[in-house]
């Protein structure tokens, strides 16, 4: 009987060996298999690290940072030295984030992932691709390609009137394109002289939301008497971190304007001109050339005749009739214009049909 039963265990044991051994013997021809597999499709373990971005995150809520998680995957042979992040615009531009956290350069381990916090405003690009750029030190970086949310204000107009040099008015819209309500909460005006103005009074009062499809006329407080005839950029800020800007020429600090024009057909040789430096100047007008343009654009200087005589000073306000010595005989039924200038550039014009 024993020797039955020592037969009989014998006879499991070499069983359980046979099918372990079938097992193995499976599993190395399995591999062999596969491992011959992708031998054919030539697929490598990397040599480098290879850094892999999982997400890039913009939130249109706040246009001045925006988040991205960098992976280094498992198969990674070393970890990985991030040096550095950018980011390139479509104006062919490379923008390097000079603040991110956790700082750079970063230590990042194999299958390890990290998010970081870029300070970078990208508000200035919205509606535009953008590609974030990741450098890694001995090692392959990544770069990803993401498309920005239409987001943005349009300053439809920013109106300087000689009428009211104490105040401006600057028309925002949220057109109905953008991707999501804004709030208003800062106007500037940067001159080309460097002059910068931070608007303190407007109505309606900032702080405002203006909703998407929606416009709102500001009218801001401000005394520009002394920066007329100036280029002015207005700058327009909200709570999300996006900019917007508009550039207008102040008006002249001389307002000329030619009010009549008296061509007598029976004097052809000269006619008379009524010129007026607006109330609403702050200088006089030192009145020196006057010009006749034909229909063919070329251009006539023509002499006046004393009194008054050019050079003549022409006060804020006041009007002067000037005589003009100029022969219109081979120009009747033309339509030309009529110009009175100054040295320093201002213009007073009319447009004049010749019986």
């Amino acid at each position: 009987m024993k020797i039955a039963q020592n037969i009989k265990a014998i006879s499991k044991l070499l069983l359980i060996l046979l099918l372990l051994l079938a097992m193995i013997i499976g599993s190395i021809f399995s591999y062999l298999l596969v491992a011959g597999y992708y031998m054919n499709l030539d697929i490598k373990v990397p040599e480098n690290t290879t850094l892999s971005v999982v997400d890039v995150h913009l939130n249109m809520q706040n246009a001045e940072t925006f988040n991205i998680t960098i992976l280094n995957p498992t198969y990674s042979p070393t970890e990985a030295k991030i040096t550095e992040i950018s980011v390139a615009t479509e104006d062919d531009e490379i923008h390097t984030i000079l603040t991110v956290n956790p700082e750079l350069p970063y230590e990042l381990g194999k299958g390890q992932e990290e998010t970081f916090i870029c300070d970078w405003n990208w508000g200035d690009y919205a509606g535009e691709t953008l590609k974030v750029i990741i450098v890694a030190e001995e090692g392959s970086g990544a770069v990803y390609e993401i498309e920005t949310a239409p987001v943005g204000l349009e300053i439809s107009s920013a109106l300087f009137t000689t009428t009211d040099t104490q105040h401006f008015n600057v028309t925002i819209k949220n057109p109905a394109t953008s991707a999501s309500d804004l709030d208003v909460t800062k106007i500037t005006v940067t001159m080309e002289n460097g002059t910068d103005v931070n608007i303190r009074e407007t109505t309606p009062s900032i702080p405002v939301t203006l909703l998407t499809d929606t416009s709102t006329t500001f009218v801001c407080s401000w005394n520009w008497t002394y920066y007329r005839g100036m280029n002015a950029t207005v700058n327009v800020y909200t709570s999300q971190g996006y900019e917007f800007h508009r550039t207008e020429t102040t008006p002249k600090a001389v307002q000329l304007s030619i009010t009549d024009a008296a061509f007598d057909a029976s004097a052809l040789s000269s006619f008379s001109i009524t010129v007026k430096n607006s109330e609403n100047s702050i200088a006089a007008a030192n009145l020196t050339v006057v010009e006749i343009m034909l229909e063919d654009y070329t251009t006539e200087e023509v002499s006046v005749e004393s009194p008054p005589a050019l050079p003549y000073i022409l006060p804020v306000g006041d009007t002067v009739t000037l005589k003009c010595l100029w022969n219109w005989s081979g120009h009747r039924g033309e339509t030309v214009g009529i110009y009175v200038t100054t040295p320093e550039g201002y213009l007073g014009y009319l447009q004049q049909a010749l019986p």
